[in-house]
């Protein structure tokens, strides 16, 4: 090596680092204390099997947090991350103009994810035929039950695996305080997947299948007429409070949920029925205007992106590659009561097969092989955020309760939408 290349060798450190190329560990953000300690153990796996070079620095907020954070980070540029744990609703926030997201789709096609990964998933991440995340679960949706009751009141599942038959269960059964569901805002889209429909179409169309959703809609208020079930005090099955009012009294006998809801929020917030619970497939629609009769939907899930701007995108992509195609990271995410891998590959796996005790040693796993096939394929929307909002802030409640109509709901979201469009104030 001659002095004039060596000289040259000295200075490329600084060359590089006023390219702006850094040198510190990736950034990536996640939305729970559960997934910052996964993928701290992932990234230390990862030096371990792959790139002992690798350093990344994690950090978790709240998940309601998280678009609160990018956004000011996106318009700041200050502070900003590499990888970043997002929800399928909250990802359609960014959906507008420009996506602020690294284009996968090429290197997804050169990937063990491009086919390795459930078709009916890709959609999540997925906007004008370019796909810019990676799929964390199935979020296949079960219907959740306690056992130790269906067995007091003598139902099986058999009894209520069609919709009409839960109905007549649940008129039966429905007393008191102790109903057969509890009711969610979250429910109107699951149910309108399952009968093979949304709340938009492909093409970004609001309420495109209005007279579906009028008559779903409907059919879910009924079942708080009927007694069949009770809306919660806060009109939601997801906050702490709901449990504590209504499941650990045994007032409630099922819950509609994806994978991750009971093998996370389930076992966290009821931790008294552990044993006591079950999960069964979804009972199916048996009307001539439902699509088939699909046993399962999918409601949210997360995934991870890469920010644009990003300064580590090469090592951010081999990072998501890995801890998304690993079969022992997928399997980890699963045994830590997280969410059931999208990613088939990994479905082999005999720890997939492992009995759970909180479900009284059910396999879980199995129940969400079976019913993945049936999975709704998933369509984006930069709407979607927006009306998942005023479902569940102000209209899903409202219509149960009968202040307003379904036609009532979705004409006042549509004249708000179209508000908001056009730059004027809702």
């Amino acid at each position: 090596m001659n002095i004039r290349t060596a000289f040259l060798f000295l200075l490329l450190p600084g060359v590089f680092a006023f390219a702006g190329v850094p040198s510190g560990p990736v950034q990536i953000w996640v939305s729970s204390q559960a997934d910052l300690k996964y993928y701290q153990n992932m990234a230390e796996v990862y030096r371990q099997k792959v790139d002992p070079a690798f350093n990344a620095e994690i950090k978790s907020f709240g998940f309601m947090d998280m678009p609160t954070k990018l956004s000011l980070a996106i318009k700041s540029g200050i502070e900003v991350p590499d990888i970043v744990q997002l929800d399928e609703i909250f990802f359609s926030l960014y959906l507008k103009g420009n996506v602020p997201f690294v284009d996968l789709t090429d290197r997804l096609q050169k990937s063990p994810l491009g086919t390795g990964i459930l078709p009916q998933r890709m959609g999540l991440f997925t906007w004008k035929d370019r796909v810019y995340g990676v799929p964390q679960s199935t979020s296949g949706v079960v219907l959740w039950y306690r056992d130790d009751i269906f067995k007091e009141l003598k139902i099986t599942p058999n009894d209520i695996d069609t919709w009409d038959k839960f109905e007549a269960v649940g008129r039966r059964v429905g007393s008191g305080a102790r109903k057969l569901i509890a009711l969610d805002w979250s429910y109107l889209e699951i149910l309108l997947r399952q009968r093979g429909f949304d709340l938009f179409s492909s093409d970004g169309k609001l309420f495109a299948d209005s007279a579906r959703i009028i008559e779903t809609w409907k059919r879910i208020a009924g079942w708080s007429r009927d007694t069949i079930g009770v809306l919660p005090d806060r009109g939601s099955i997801f906050e702490p409070a709901f449990y504590n009012a209504y499941v650990t009294t045994n007032g409630i006998l099922t819950l509609i949920g994806p994978d991750w809801f009971g093998l996370d929020m389930i076992q966290n917030f009821d931790p008294g029925h552990k044993g006591k619970w079950r999960a069964m497939p979804l009972p199916v629609w048996t009307d001539s205007l439902s699509r088939g009769r699909r046993n399962t939907s999918s409601f949210s899930g997360q995934g991870l992106v890469i920010f644009k701007k990003s300064m580590r995108i090469e090592p951010s992509w081999k990072f998501v590659e890995w801890v998304m195609s690993d079969v022992d990271a997928n399997v980890e995410r699963f045994l830590q009561g997280n969410c059931f891998t999208a990613y088939k590959p990994a479905w082999a796996d005999l720890r997939f097969s492992r009995k759970d005790p909180f479900f009284g040693d059910q396999v879980l796993g199995q129940l969400f092989m079976d019913i993945a096939p049936n999975l709704p394929f998933t369509v984006q929307s930069p709407a979607h955020a927006a009306i998942a909002n005023f479902l569940r802030e102000n209209y899903f409640t409202a219509v149960l309760r009968n202040v307003y109509t379904p036609e009532d709901a979705m004409r006042q979201i549509q004249e708000t939408m179209a508000k908001m469009a056009a730059g004027k104030k809702p």
